[in-house]
């Protein structure tokens, strides 16, 4: 078997007639990336996603921290009356209740402003992270490989902590790198402030990262580092750790989506780039190898982080070892970059739907994948504002389901109810018509979301409640009324959504 040799520069770009298109400091491809941000942006504020799944549990934290004025660490709006230890690091919950704060208290205002910004800031993040470590060249082609899938952005513009911290890290990798202590420090302790379970994959690639490099000083490095950051989270992590008995795992579907691209090209690339070991870029491909830890655990987010450092490494092959090769490679890499080109702003290759994308539209071709314009431009009307006019009669089907009825049932929950009166709610989706109308309210209810953190005696007491002290219920689809053994006059109703009292 023969050993690999081992080489420490990448290989040169040959030189091209478009190597002269700079103004300023930066390169046309970079404007073209800052375009593309920009679009997305201006896209994303004129079509404002539906609210959905995960949106509303980190909108009910953002209303609990903006009504009480400090962060709580024990959840008592969910799973009332009783609650559970509330362990969901805080940074963005407090960041949307200074949203709310700064907008006379609108929940509204604070989950589109995240749901707008967050994408484009991750696409900015990855192409400045993509052009510190490999050029400009290969950070647009990066861009253009990555916005060509829809799950970056179907996954993004949920309010999602755990895409912040992906941002994070992007630019995490190259301050490491750099070894320059006091952003690290900043941003890994930002990152561990805002989710409980990635950063902790970040980290574990920066010490396999200095692992490799312990020779240049990186083991050191990491030490103060992860051991800084850690003390700035501390009081965090000790109450995890004193709540830990509460936590446990949840099955998620494991489904996939391959965008083909990405994964041929990358993964090719990621293979050859193993004789440039001592490359800083490396550092992408010790997190693709982190991240497959969620491929058992965390099945259906896999295929949604993964295209990060495929990603980068699809730019990087297109850019370094085919862009410095002569004769027939010239063709196949200004084929590549016009392939690139085309599908990122139409439809791409691509085996499997993921079902963090609330709707595939009937002109997407079989075989193929929309790319994150396309889907953001294709979107129906059914599909834009935050709370879009629904009707799901199964209650559990669409994603965006009756939300706006229950949107409307939380406003009379509001005139009609006490601040922290519990309410019991009783839906096809379960913890997630419950949370909404915590998320709207601000309102405390019977069930809930994160399901991680549990404990069997939890849900009978919450049970006897609902049957023998609860005095307000809300019940949405499929249900039609409260169990007939609870004693109850139907007091209003918004489409589907019926709201009834104790008698």
């Amino acid at each position: 078997m023969r050993r690999i040799k081992f080489e420490l520069e990448m290989p040169t770009e040959l030189p091209s007639s478009l190597d002269g298109l700079f103004l300023g400091p930066l390169h046309l491809f970079d404007y073209l990336v800052i375009g593309c941000i920009i679009f997305f942006m201006v896209g994303l504020w004129i079509v404002v996603p539906p609210i959905s799944y995960d949106d509303f549990y980190h909108m009910a934290v953002a209303q609990q921290i903006y009504r009480l004025g400090f962060i709580p660490t024990w959840d008592f709006w969910e799973f009332a009356p009783i609650g559970r230890p509330h362990l969901y690091p805080p940074l963005l919950h407090m960041i949307m209740a200074l949203l709310m704060k700064a907008n006379g208290g609108d929940i509204l205002f604070a989950a589109k402003m995240i749901k707008v910004v967050t994408y484009p800031l991750l696409v900015f993040c990855l192409w400045w992270s993509s052009r510190k470590f490999a050029g400009y060249k290969s950070a647009f082609y990066t861009v253009l490989v990555y916005i060509g899938a829809v799950t970056t952005l179907a996954d993004s513009y949920q309010i999602m902590p755990a895409t912040l911290v992906l941002l994070i890290s992007f630019i995490l990798f190259w301050t490491f790198t750099q070894k320059k202590l006091v952003p690290s420090i900043i941003l890994m302790s930002l990152a561990l402030w805002t989710h409980i379970s990635l950063p902790l994959l970040t980290l574990v690639t920066l010490g396999v990262f200095s692992i490799i490099r312990k020779n240049e000083g990186y083991l050191k490095f990491f030490a103060k580092v992860s051991a800084v950051s850690l003390l700035v989270y501390s009081p965090w992590l000790i109450h995890i750790l004193a709540n830990f008995d509460w936590l446990s795992t949840v099955p998620t579907p494991l489904e996939f989506y391959i965008p083909l691209l990405a994964w041929i090209i990358g993964l090719a690339g990621a293979a050859y780039s193993i004789k440039y070991l001592y490359y800083d870029g490396q550092i992408f491909g010790i997190y693709a190898l982190i991240l497959s830890i969620m491929f058992f655990s965390y099945g259906h987010r896999f295929w949604i982080y993964i295209m990060i450092p495929l990603s980068f490494y699809t730019g990087l092959t297109i850019a370094k070892f085919i862009g410095s090769r002569l004769g027939k490679w010239r063709k196949v890499h200004a084929l590549l970059i016009v392939t690139l080109a085309f599908t990122a702003i139409t439809f791409s290759p691509t085996v499997g739907r993921s079902q963090g994308v609330l709707f595939y539209s009937l002109y997407t071709p079989p075989l193929l994948g929309p790319s994150a314009s396309t889907y953001l431009i294709l979107s129906p009307p059914t599909h834009r504002g935050l709370i879009p006019i629904s009707f799901d009669p199964t209650g559990n089907i669409d994603p965006i389901g009756n939300t706006f009825y229950y949107y409307l049932a939380s406003i009379w929950i509001q005139l009609h109810t006490l601040p922290y009166q519990p309410i019991c709610v009783l839906g096809g989706r379960a913890g997630v018509d419950s949370i909404a109308i915590t998320a709207f309210s601000g309102r405390p209810t019977t069930n809930g979301m994160w399901l991680e953190v549990m404990q069997p005696f939890l849900q009978p007491i919450v049970q006897y409640y609902f049957y023998n002290n609860a005095t307000v219920y809300i019940i949405g689809p499929p249900f039609t009324s409260p169990p007939g053994s609870v004693p109850t006059n139907l007091v209003a109703q918004f489409g589907p959504i019926k709201i009834f009292e104790r008698i």
